[in-house]
């Protein structure tokens, strides 16, 4: 094999035939002979997947992957799985829910992994997709769609397919989710439940759940962090951080107000004498960063629809609205960068009682 006629990557034993553009693998065989063997693609990422596969195959004197093989939906998969976790910008847990939906597609459809995409077709797709909304919510259906399509879209960029058949699957619509929360009297029921439990953790429990419903926040990337350093209370306002350890969803810096409920709660907060049992907590306004479990207790003892932490936020905004704050202004304060209009679907219905207050001032 003339070797000048190779030109090596910059990865190790990864070489270019100058004339095909075709890449090989190159190592010692068991026998400490020079070999090398094709890769079988002009890709440089497909030659990058199938390199330790070919030259542990080398290495061994067994047969890892025929040349001549086209390249697979799964090498494909591989490429997208590295250049996702490698991608700068995006948040882990949109990382890990892109994967999710990765290897979602594999488990409904393991035919594929080993399918060329030039011969997939848009039948096969439309099957699966038949298949699999039958056992899957419509949001993870459409999110796990759109990856079946950004991989279609890898493989056209690696000159693997010239088209990307599931365009034709159709996305299913998502009802929005109906917000039933607790009524005034029930919430602060639900708050004294937690306070009256008598665990070593239901005061910061309490505390916590107070703190979500009077600020709006997410719990883990935004409550958690809130330091006492990030009140004040001249301006009546609270920092929220956006950083890269605990980004806001649009990682960027808000304040919200300190509503009197919110005052109450820091002023009692302020005084209080007893120490967070984890010592990395001190200096934040919150001594516990959960609390799902003792809410859906309280809940349940009181005689309350079960809630979450998230739910807390969707309280917050629904308060606000009932009291006459526009929604522009609420969806500001959530951290929204839309102008409302994520509010207005999620928050345009409230519940039946409002309605009618609202329509008995309506006059002619």
């Amino acid at each position: 094999m003339a070797k000048s006629r190779y030109q090596p990557s910059k990865i190790s034993q990864l070489y270019r035939d100058t004339k095909t553009d075709i890449y090989y693998a190159r190592a010692d065989d068991a026998q400490g002979n020079d070999t090398w063997r094709s890769l079988s693609t002009k890709s440089f990422e497909v030659a990058k997947a199938r390199l330790a596969e070919k030259v542990a195959g080398i290495q061994t004197g067994k047969v890892m992957h025929s040349e001549g093989d086209s390249e697979t939906f799964a090498e494909v998969a591989e490429i997208y799985r590295n250049r996702v976790q490698a991608a700068v910008g995006i948040k882990s847990s949109s990382i890990h829910y892109r994967l999710q939906t990765l290897d979602a597609i594999f488990r409904s459809w393991p035919a594929l992994a080993k399918l060329s995409p030039s011969k997939v077709t848009e039948d096969a797709c439309l099957q699966w997709a038949k298949t699999y909304q039958k056992k899957v919510h419509p949001t993870r259906f459409n999110n796990t769609v759109g990856t079946l399509r950004e991989l279609f879209k890898l493989a056209s960029e690696l000159s693997l397919t010239s088209q990307n058949p599931a365009l034709k699957i159709g996305k299913l619509k998502v009802s929005p989710k109906k917000l039933t929360l607790p009524s005034r009297e029930q919430f602060h029921a639900i708050v004294s439940a937690i306070r009256s439990t008598g665990a070593w953790c239901a005061h910061d429990a309490a505390d916590l759940v107070e703190f979500l419903a009077y600020s709006g926040c997410r719990i883990f990337t935004e409550a958690a962090h809130v330091r006492w350093t990030d009140v004040d209370g001249a301006a009546g306002t609270i920092r929220i951080h956006g950083h890269e350890v605990s980004s806001t969803k649009n990682s960027e810096s808000r304040t919200i107000p300190i509503t009197p409920p919110m005052r109450d709660l820091l002023d009692r907060l302020s005084t209080r004498s007893r120490q967070p049992r984890d010592t990395d907590r001190k200096g934040y306004i919150l001594h516990v960063t959960e609390c799902q479990k003792a809410l859906e207790n309280a809940c349940e003892k009181v005689g309350a629809k079960r809630i979450t932490h998230h739910d807390l936020r969707h309280l917050f905004a629904t308060r606000c609205i009932e009291a006459g704050v526009d929604i522009p202004c609420v969806s500001q304060w959530l951290g929204h960068k839309d102008g409302g209009a994520l509010a207005m679907k999620t928050y345009g219905h409230l519940r039946d009682e409002h309605s009618q207050m609202m329509a008995a001032k309506v006059t002619f």
